[in-house]
């Protein structure tokens, strides 16, 4: 197991105190986590705060990147204390390269049940390096390089055999994807539907952020009285199995109760979030 202390330090220094912060480092088995980004930056943070404690935690770890993005991942992991080249060699960090893993099990266009679970529990069996680490942890963007191709439906299936994969294997599964979170479409189509195979949302970097943004936003549209009202009453119906902020719990419970006002607040919310950051 690799002292934590570094990976400790990095934590108070950049003072990293978001709850996805802490969701990430206590990633629990058959945890299934989604993650909306658009920066860079924050992909690098969530994925190496996910990776970097379960090394200091004594878990293996499977990350699935690009090279462009391991490249980019190796570097900040090492500023936080792991030595991956030592990870590596015991067999507690896996690296698999996405683009070669992804065409192993797609067929027609779709993965195939059956060769993708074969493939993913081979993977697993080997990062517990015969038992040598009983907790598993993995994150992987195969997810998100069928979304960016477009093929939403392969990508959702896709989806479906991981959190199939996180109940039979109980490991804990992240994934990321290079998703607009202030996008109206995004908010009607593709969060209700990854509602259905994930645990926990993080959907922006700052989330106080969020709240304060989501809460003026509403109070504009509809005046403040109303807001406070609308608020209790919206967040009181929406059904609590998919873990997020509660600034993100009420614009997708607007989005279903009341859709052109969503539009509205969600506008405004995208508007506010980017000027106060």
């Amino acid at each position: 197991m690799e002292n934590n202390t570094s990976f400790g330090e990095k934590e108070s220094a950049e003072g990293q105190g978001e709850p996805w912060c802490g969701l990430l480092t206590g990633a629990a088995p058959r945890d299934h986590i989604v993650q909306l980004y658009q920066d860079q930056q924050f992909l690098n943070r969530a994925v190496c705060r996910f990776a970097a404690a379960a090394i200091a935690n004594g878990e293996g770890v499977i990350l699935v990147p690009t090279i462009a993005h391991w490249d980019a991942f190796r570097p900040r992991l090492e500023s936080e204390g792991v030595d991956v080249k030592a990870a590596e060699k015991r067999g507690q960090l896996t690296i698999v390269d996405a683009d070669n893993l992804l065409p192993t099990f797609m067929r027609d266009g779709m993965p195939d049940s059956p060769v993708f679970l074969g493939l993913a529990a081979n993977v697993v069996s080997q990062a517990r390096g015969d038992g040598r680490y009983l907790k598993v942890r993995w994150w992987g963007e195969m997810v998100n390089l069928l979304w960016e191709r477009g093929d939403v439906a392969a990508s959702m299936n896709l989806e479906d055999l991981f959190d199939k994969l996180a109940h039979e294997q109980d490991i804990a599964i992240f994934c990321s994807f290079l998703m607009d979170n202030f996008n109206g479409d995004v908010h009607a189509r593709m969060l209700p539907r990854l509602s259905e195979n994930h645990s926990h949302l993080i959907p922006v970097e700052d989330y106080s952020r969020l709240e304060r943004a989501v809460s003026e936003a509403l109070r504009d549209a509809v005046g403040p009285d109303e807001s406070r009202v609308l608020e209790d009453q919206l967040l009181s119906r929406y059904p609590g199995s998919f873990h997020m902020p509660r600034s993100q719990a009420l614009l997708l419970a607007l989005r279903q109760t009341l859709p052109l006002v969503a539009d509205d607040v969600l506008q405004r919310s995208h508007m506010l979030y980017r000027n106060t950051g």
